[in-house]
């Protein structure tokens, strides 16, 4: 199984813990930025099988960058990783196209569990590579 994730966050502690998990489980991190632009621009040409977003990266939010990615790329797969519990904020982000929002802290076997799901899910391009968004 090879698949490529990208991560934005700007919380170093999950990241770091997201970002091993991702590797034990065969992931590729082909990108990593905390810049909310940067991860737009680089989700069109990397187009990665996966991203991992924080609501709050540097230069932009996390809402945001869900719903400029899914305007071009419908098929895209996007964790939130999030502090904030509001269940208005996170139904925003599910509405506007994350597949799930994970509290931070997360457990390590459910955050594992969901992404082995992902990973069953079918591929909708095979050019497809992750990207990692973090804030910097």
């Amino acid at each position: 199984c090879d698949w490529s994730s990208d991560v934005c966050s700007s919380d170093l502690k999950p990241l770091w813990l997201a970002k091993k998990l991702l590797s034990a489980i065969n992931y590729e991190i082909v990108f990593e930025t905390g810049n909310g632009f940067e991860a737009i621009e680089k989700y069109d040409i990397i187009k990665p099988d996966l991203v991992l977003l924080d609501l709050y990266p540097s230069q932009n939010d996390g809402l945001h960058i869900i719903q400029e990615i899914k305007i071009k790329h419908s098929e895209a797969r996007i964790i939130v990783l999030t502090r904030n519990s509001n269940p208005k904020i996170i139904d925003n982000c599910l509405y506007s196209g994350a597949l799930q929002c994970i509290a931070i802290p997360f457990n390590m076997k459910d955050f594992v569990t969901l992404l082995s799901g992902i990973e069953k899910l079918p591929k909708l391009k095979s050019e497809e590579r992750p990207l990692i968004i973090e804030e910097s």
